[in-house]
């Protein structure tokens, strides 16, 4: 993603959806009598328009459109920001040679929307921008003028590095920060512009994708009669979300794990899971350095977090799906780790697991207690993690304090806190839904799936209120549609590999034996990464085959979204991202990347449809 620098001190931000705006019927004047002289009346206040998106195909004449410029401005369907439409707006013309000089782009807020003007002080505009590499125009800015204004210079993007030219780039701007941004916008304006004089030359740039939304994640402008996943996944028996990262919604900081992303908010990709989906994913897990265990309430600055991402899952009438204590084993901090064991341990486990079950109680979450508490196989798969685990792995690292510690277990064969921590969740709320966590557990025959089972039904057996398990679905799906694994005990990693059906019988028939123990299931980190390292996809045999890809990828996702339909017993189907753009922290395969169901310009894939067509017709 190309660096922002906004001369207004704006903050980064942006992406799009599928949504049309439609032109309101023009009302015809009323006849006016001579005498007497009609009273003036005020102008009609504009409706605001809170999202947009246009990628420009479909368009046969640009200035009917309400699209002019200084220059010429073409369609051009060779050159486009893929994936997307299909479509660019290409703007070229001769450039002064001047320090300065531009060639631009305006677009009329009243014919591409019907409304009068835009309130731009709420919004976040995204747009992509081509410029050639060999190309006189340095930076891509943007402007927004009104009917009492000028020009005004809202952002800019220098793209004077050589990396920055020959390539698509994407273009974030939040304006809630930007001085200069207006109520009464009636104009947009993306120019080129050349930083440094020189001779007078021919030069064009191209930009595509153009949108905005408003930012306001505790209102989104979701329409609930357009198509969604969610629209036809309501009323099922189990619910269907993306992942709501709260680093993406709420900004960087809010990451807990301070991993390495793009430095932005994009309330896109919020607006992206309300609209398709009810999950809300929290995670409470990381004990600060000095608590005050006398108090269950959240603290409103240390877990302030926490608390918007709560505000954000209930202002969008999502369940949660919270991630707890239990999941803590590479974060661990020292002073936990050196804890007394099992007393002081446990009431630490406890205060936390009553502190999260009291904020949801009676919203009839879905809390998943511990999570990928099993070792990797080929490391003791036939045990849990656990607080003394100095195991070296295959390849010489060691993995002591992170694949195979857990600060909740004195031994591999250690359930006692376990145990604990689901009777007292039960305790602060009957109504919640219950769960263990874990990778490569989905699929029937294979070892960690096997002891994760028996796991499951001997604490089921011994009475603990444990409701089901939850599925992580990291999966690379080769480019004929078989699946790929790590084999255990290899390094360099060796793979094997599964075709697709017998991959989904595998986790069907492992859904089913859960059912005959009364036990749910959830699918909860589903994603489906495809191979993407060796094509280029300014090419168009290698843009056909990465399509051909996609479409395995599309009977990943919807093979597993008919399991949770024909079992009743699963409860939550959710895909761990949203978009290409941003990849989160699930599979690391060499070479593989893409794995969700939204591109990086969020277009809906294949997958999605394939998901959607499933829905509409079950």
């Amino acid at each position: 993603m190309s660096t922002v620098r906004s001369v207004l001190a704006i903050a980064v931000v942006f992406v799009l959806a599928s949504c049309g705006i439609s032109r309101p019927t023009p009302t015809p004047a009323p006849k006016l009598t001579a005498s007497p002289a009609p009273e003036a009346t005020a102008t009609p206040k504009p409706q605001d328009v809170p999202i947009y998106q246009n990628s420009f195909e479909g368009i046969t004449d640009p200035a009917a459109s309400g699209i002019t410029s200084n220059a010429d401005v073409t369609l051009n369907s060779e050159n486009f920001n893929y994936p997307g439409g299909g479509t660019a707006l290409q703007t070229e013309g001769t450039l002064p040679g001047e320090q300065g000089s531009n060639l631009h782009v305006d677009l009329s807020i009243k014919e591409l929307t019907g409304e009068e003007s835009l309130d731009l002080t709420d919004k976040t505009i995204y747009y992509s921008a081509f410029t050639p590499a060999d190309s006189a125009i340095d930076k891509i800015s943007l402007y927004a003028a009104g009917r009492n204004h000028l020009f005004v210079l809202l952002a800019e993007v220098t793209s004077d590095a050589w990396w920055n030219k020959g390539v698509w780039h994407d273009y974030h701007f939040d304006l809630s920060h930007a001085q200069g941004a207006m109520k009464d916008c009636d104009t947009i304006r993306i120019a080129g512009v050349r930083l440094t004089s020189g001779d007078q030359t021919t030069a064009h740039f191209l930009v595509d994708d153009l949108k905005w939304i408003r930012g306001d994640s505790f209102n989104i402008p979701v329409d609930d009669s357009i198509d969604s996943l969610r629209k036809y996944a309501a009323n099922r028996h189990f619910k269907f979300g993306l992942f709501t990262a709260n680093w993406m919604v709420f900004g960087p900081e809010d990451d807990p794990f301070k991993n390495t992303r793009d430095d932005v908010r994009d309330p896109w990709y919020a607006y992206i899971t309300a609209r398709e989906g009810v999950v809300n994913v929290v995670e409470d897990r990381s004990p600060r350095p000095n608590e005050d265990f006398s108090n269950l309430e959240y603290d409103p600055v240390g877990d302030a977090s926490i608390i918007r991402q709560y505000r954000f899952g209930n202002a969008n009438s999502m369940t949660t799906l919270g991630y707890g204590i239990g999941g803590l084993y590479f974060t661990a901090p020292e002073w936990l780790r050196t804890l007394d064991f099992p007393d002081a341990t446990k009431a630490v486990l406890l205060y936390h697991i009553e502190r999260g079950l009291r904020y949801t109680k009676g919203q009839n979450p879905v809390w998943i207690l511990f999570n990928e508490l099993v070792l990797y196989e080929g490391y003791g798969a036939n045990g849990l993690k656990y607080r003394k685990t100095p195991l070296l792995g295959i390849d010489g690292y060691d993995y002591g304090d992170s694949s195979h510690y857990s600060p909740w277990a004195a031994s591999k064969t250690d359930t006692s806190l376990i145990e604990a921590a689901f009777v007292k969740a039960h305790e602060v709320d009957p109504g919640a839904t219950l769960l263990l966590n874990d990778y490569e557990v989905e699929q029937i025959g294979v070892t960690k799936s096997e002891y994760f089972y028996q796991l499951a039904s001997d604490l089921r057996a011994k009475g603990v209120p444990i409701d089901g398990v939850g599925f992580e679905m990291h999966n690379a799906v080769e480019p004929e549609g078989t699946l790929t694994f790590k084999i255990p005990f290899t390094w360099p990693w060796q793979w094997q590999h599964i075709d697709l059906d017998t991959y989904l019988n595998n986790v069907d028939l492992n859904v089913k034996r859960y059912a005959s123990l009364g036990m749910k299931v959830a699918f909860t980190e589903v994603e489906g990464q495809v191979k993407i390292d060796d094509l280029d996809l300014t090419s168009a045999a290698d843009r056909a085959e990465y399509e051909r890809r996609l479409q395995w990828q599309a009977e990943y996702f919807a093979g597993l979204l008919k399991i949770a339909l024909q079992n009743e017993n699963v409860i939550i189907f959710h895909v761990w991202g949203v978009t290409d753009r941003y990849q989160q922290q699930g599979l690391a395969v060499p070479g593989y990347g893409n794995g969700f169901i939204f591109d990086r310009n969020y277009n809906p894939k294949p997958a999605y449809d394939a998901m959607l067509e499933l829905l509409r017709g079950q």
